[in-house]
């Protein structure tokens, strides 16, 4: 198999979940790959980026990776090209949804924040949001609140926990269909992408891909759909992909 692609996550792929320092030696090593693939200067099909976390992020990583196609962020609701410095929304996103959004927010803010002072919002999402605190159960405990609210008063969402976030998209929008989209526009079929992600919110975009990978740290539920589970955590376990047949460029 020979790619033309290579898309991954961020959290718990490229980077440690945790609020911690990187390890700087593998994510240099990571950097250099990924600029000599975006180059041409590699068998290593070139990369992407897709994300929960904001633009502004991926911005980012994209200038240190020389990542040229575009990224998906916000797990799908906002797709975002260097070249350009264009973002914008991902197909599904409407003004009514967004509307619906902010509701839940406010929601979230008002009443579940000021309950669990141990949780709070993540900065710089403009389509999805993400509830990030150190303890899960606290998490865990928010989602059936912010489910009803929903139900009653915002649009139609998917909510799935990661290790540290409770994350919030909109209904019908999600990694997958946005790379599904992207890819359309783009003319590559979903055999010609190889996927990596770490947690439930990746399982759309293992739909999308023709080969998907994922590091050992990797939930249940991704190591039991992906072709390939590396042995080792995060970057390590990115690194130990990247030099898979699979990800060479096609």
């Amino acid at each position: 198999m020979s790619v033309k692609w290579i898309i991954t996550d961020l959290d718990g792929c490229v980077s440690p979940e945790e609020s911690v320092p990187w390890e700087l030696e593998p994510f240099v090593e990571f950097a250099r790959r990924s600029r000599a693939a975006s180059a041409g200067e590699s068998v290593l099909a070139p990369l992407t980026l897709c994300t929960g976390r904001p633009q502004p992020y991926a911005e980012v990583l994209m200038k240190i990776l020389d990542i040229r196609a575009p990224a998906i962020c916000e797990n799908g609701a906002v797709l975002y090209s260097l070249h350009d410095n264009w973002a914008r929304f991902g197909p599904g996103v409407t003004p009514e949804k967004i509307h619906g959004l902010r509701a839940v927010r406010d929601f979230i803010e008002a009443e579940l924040l000021r309950e669990h002072p141990e949780a709070v919002m993540q900065f710089g999402k403009e389509a999805q949001l993400s509830v990030f605190s150190q303890e899960p159960a606290i998490l865990r405990a928010m989602q059936p609140r912010v489910e009803q609210f929903a139900r009653e008063h915002g649009p139609e969402l998917i909510i799935n926990c990661s290790h540290f976030y409770l994350n919030l998209s909109l209904a019908g929008v999600d990694k997958g269909s946005t790379l599904r989209a992207l890819l359309g526009e783009l003319g590559v079929h979903r055999h010609e992408v190889a996927g990596i992600g770490d947690t439930v919110g990746d399982l759309p975009l293992r739909e999308a891909v023709g080969f998907f990978a994922c590091p050992s740290n990797a939930q249940e539920e991704i190591q039991a759909v992906a072709d390939y589970v590396s042995p080792e955590p995060t970057v390590l376990g990115l690194l130990d992909i990247l030099a898979l047949p699979e990800m060479r460029r096609g």
